[in-house]
C-alpha cells in the first residue's frame, strides 16, 4: 500500500469484519430475545387458556441457549476488531514517523504516548463503542418492529420516545469531546515530561535538579488526576441523563401503553407482558452507549492525535517531479538543490556538485551551514524539493552519537544484515578493530550494550556502529566526525577501523574545520545553505 492510500484509509478499515461480525450478532441477540418474549407471552395466554406448553418451553430453551452463544462471541469480536485496528495503526503511525524522520518538532514522549496509549484508545472506540452505538441506534427501530406486529400504537408511542436518548448524548457530546482532549493532551505532556526526565537523569543530577524536576512530575500528574476526575463527572452525568431519564422513561411508557391497550381489550395479557418486557430491551443496547460513553470520548480525542501524526507525512518536505537517471555505485551529485525544512529554515539553496566513486571529500563549515542536510539527503534520509540528488547504490552512516538500540552486540550488528551468520559479525568486529574487546566480555555476542550502549565506552560504541557499517556493506560511506568526541588512544584506533570500513568505497565526512581536508581527495565549504568553495588535497 502506497502512503497516500494509508494516510487516506478509516483509521478502523483493518477491523471492518470483526466489526460487521460484532454488528450481526447484536442484531441476532436481539432478534432472538424478541423472538423469546414473544414465546413468553404465548406462554402466558396458553397458560391461561389451559393450552398445552410444552413445545413452546422447548422453543424459549432453544432461543435462550443461541443467544446465550451469540452472547459468547461478542467479546471476542471486540477483542479482534481492537487488535487489528492497533496493530495497523501502529504499523501506519512507525511508516509515518519513519518517513518524516527526527525532523517533525515533536517530542519524543509525545510522538510515543500518541502511538501507543492513543492508538488503545482508537482500538477500544473501534472494538467497544462503535458496535454499540450503532447496535444502539439501531436494536430499538428493530424491536420497535417487534412491537408493531403485537400492537402498533404501542409501537408508535415508543418509536417517539427514542430520539431522545440521542439528543441528551449530543448535548453532553461537545463538552465530553473538551474534557476527553484535555485528558488525552495532559496524559501525553506527562508521558513526554517523564521519558525527559529518563533520559536526562545524569544532567538533572550533576545539575542537582533532580528534586525539582521530580515535582514538576508530580504537578503534571495531579493536572492529569484533575482531568480524569472531570471526565468521569461527564461521564456519570451522561449516565445519569440516560439511565434515570430515558430507562425509567420509556419502560413506564411502554407499562402504561400496555395497561392501557390491555383494557381497551386490544391485546391480551401475554402480549401485554411481551410489550413491558420488549420496552426494557429496547432501553438496553441505548443504555450501553452511555455506559460506554467515555470510551468513545477519549477514543475520538486519540483519533484526532493518531490523524495529525499520520498527516505529518503530508507536512514533510516532498521530493521534487524531477526524476534522476540511475547514478553508478559510489556516486554522488546534487544537481541545483534546494532544501527548506517544515518550519520554514532554508537549509540549502542552488546547491550542485559531483563526487565520483571512490573519491574522499570533506564537507567544512560552521553549524547550520547545511552540511548535515546534505549529507541526510545523500543517505535518503531526506528527499530534495528542488533540483535532483542522484546517489550510486545505498549509503551508510557512522554518526557522531551512534545509537545503540537495547539488546546484544549481535542485536544491534543484525539490524545492519539480519541474516548475518556468527563468524560474519566476528569478521565485522574483528575489522572494526573491537573483537578482542567483546571476546573479553562474559557473553561474547549475546553480551547486552545496555540502554543507548551505556555498557560500552564512547570508543567502543563508534567502533561497534562501524562494524555494523561493515555488513552493509555500502558503496557511500558518510562519516559525521565520529572521532571527536573520544580520546586519542580510541581515536587511533577508531582512524583505522574507519580506513578498513572506508577503502575501495566513496567518502563523505562532514566537518568543522578545514584540517579535515587532510587524508581528503578535497573539501567542499558550505556557508549559509549555499557551496561557496571548493578546496583541492595540496591547496593552501
Amino acid at each position: 500500500m502506497s502512503t497516500a492510500d494509508s494516510r487516506s484509509k478509516s483509521l478502523y478499515s483493518a477491523g471492518r469484519t470483526p466489526l460487521r461480525i460484532s454488528l450481526v450478532v447484536g442484531w441476532a441477540r436481539a432478534l432472538l430475545g424478541a423472538g423469546a418474549v414473544l414465546i413468553i407471552g404465548g406462554i402466558i395466554d396458553r397458560a391461561a387458556a389451559s393450552g398445552t406448553l410444552t413445545d413452546r418451553f422447548l422453543w424459549l430453551a432453544a432461543l435462550l441457549l443461541a443467544r446465550a452463544a451469540l452472547s459468547a462471541i461478542g467479546p471476542l469480536t471486540a477483542a479482534a476488531t481492537a487488535n487489528q485496528v492497533e496493530s495497523d495503526l501502529r504499523a501506519r503511525v512507525l511508516d509515518a514517523v519513519l518517513r518524516v524522520g527526527p525532523w517533525s518538532g515533536r517530542r519524543t514522549g509525545d510522538t510515543v504516548a500518541k502511538a501507543t496509549e492513543g492508538v488503545e484508545a482508537v482500538g477500544a472506540l473501534a472494538g467497544t463503542f462503535l458496535p454499540q452505538l450503532i447496535t444502539g441506534m439501531s436494536i430499538p427501530l428493530l424491536l420497535a418492529v417487534v412491537v408493531a406486529t403485537i400492537d402498533w400504537p404501542t409501537a408508535i408511542v415508543l418509536v417517539l420516545v427514542l430520539p431522545l436518548i440521542p439528543l441528551l448524548l449530543r448535548l453532553l457530546e461537545k463538552r465530553f469531546a473538551s474534557v476527553s482532549a484535555r485528558y488525552r493532551e495532559t496524559a501525553d505532556q506527562l508521558a513526554a515530561r517523564f521519558l525527559d526526565g529518563i533520559q536526562g537523569m545524569r544532567t538533572l543530577k550533576t545539575l542537582d535538579q533532580a528534586d525539582a524536576y521530580g515535582d514538576q512530575l508530580a504537578d503534571e500528574a495531579e493536572r492529569l488526576r484533575a482531568e480524569t476526575m472531570r471526565l468521569l463527572r461527564v461521564n456519570q452525568l451522561a449516565l445519569l441523563a440516560v439511565d434515570t431519564l430515558f430507562t425509567v422513561g420509556t419502560v413506564v411508557a411502554a407499562a402504561t401503553m400496555a395497561a392501557l391497550r390491555l383494557s381497551a381489550g386490544a391485546i391480551t395479557v401475554g402480549e401485554a407482558t411481551a410489550i413491558v418486557l420488549l420496552g426494557v430491551m429496547l432501553v438496553e443496547p441505548l443504555s450501553q452507549i452511555g455506559r460506554f460513553f467515555y470510551v468513545g470520548a477519549i477514543g475520538r480525542a486519540a483519533a484526532a492525535q493518531v490523524r495529525e501524526l499520520l498527516a505529518m507525512v503530508d507536512e514533510a518536505p516532498t521530493q521534487h517531479s524531477e526524476a534522476p537517471t540511475p547514478a553508478p555505485a559510489g556516486l554522488i551529485q546534487l544537481r541545483r538543490v534546494s532544501f527548506a525544512y517544515p518550519d520554514g529554515t532554508q537549509a540549502l539553496e542552488e546547491v550542485s556538485f559531483r563526487i565520483e566513486p571512490g573519491d574522499r571529500v570533506a564537507l567544512v563549515g560552521p553549524s547550520g551551514a547545511g552540511k548535515t542536510t546534505i549529507a541526510h539527503l545523500a543517505l535518503g534520509l531526506l528527499e530534495s524539493q528542488h533540483g535532483s540528488v542522484r546517489v550510486g547504490g545505498p549509503a551508510v552512516l557512522v554518526p557522531q552519537r551512534p545509537y545503540l538500540f537495547h539488546g546484544s552486540v549481535a542485536d544491534n550488528l543484525r539490524l545492519a544484515k539480519p541474516d548475518a551468520t556468527d563468524p560474519q559479525l566476528w569478521a565485522a568486529l574483528q575489522a572494526a578493530d573491537l573483537a578482542n574487546t567483546v571476546v573479553e566480555r562474559a557473553h561474547g555476542l549475546d553480551t547486552q550494550v545496555g540502554e543507548r550502549g551505556l555498557q560500552f565506552s564512547g570508543g567502543e560504541v563508534q567502533r561497534l556502529a562501524i562494524a555494523r557499517a561493515l555488513l552493509v556493506d555500502a558503496p557511500v560511506v558518510v562519516l559525521d566526525e565520529p572521532t571527536s568526541n573520544v580520546d586519542l588512544e580510541s581515536e587511533a584506533r577508531l582512524r583505522t577501523a574507519i580506513e578498513r570500513l572506508t577503502s575501495g568505497r566513496t567518502l563523505l565526512v562532514i566537518a568543522h574545520r578545514r584540517s579535515t581536508i587532510a587524508g581528503m581527495d578535497r573539501a567542499l565549504i558550505i556557508r549559509g545553505g549555499r557551496l561557496v568553495e571548493t578546496v583541492e588535497a595540496g591547496q593552501t
